[in-house]
């Protein structure tokens, strides 16, 4: 009896060591794969969020801006009516 309870006090050791060996497995993965797809998002030139988002309102400015100025350019000008004497040919 004496055994077997040895047996399994050994065993319940190696299944902890081993949990926290696999736990340390798994932060040193995570870590390298985190490293990994930074270095691949900064050769990939990415730009960041808060970056994105504020060249995203300065082109919705500008468009907005652009909107006006072709609004300006449509209005018709009102043009200075000729008198109709001047539009009349005489007669011969």
């Amino acid at each position: 009896m004496v055994n077997k309870s040895k047996i399994l006090s050994d065993l319940s050791k190696i299944a902890v060591d081993a949990m926290g060996t696999f736990s340390s497995l798994k932060k040193e993965i995570e870590t390298l794969v985190s490293l990994r797809v930074n270095k691949v998002i900064n050769k990939m030139n990415l730009v960041k969020r808060d970056e994105f988002d504020v060249f995203k309102k300065m082109v919705q400015k500008m468009a907005a801006e652009n909107e006006k100025t072709q609004k300006k350019k449509k209005k018709p000008k009102l043009k200075k009516k000729k008198s109709l004497k001047s539009k009349k040919k005489p007669k011969n």
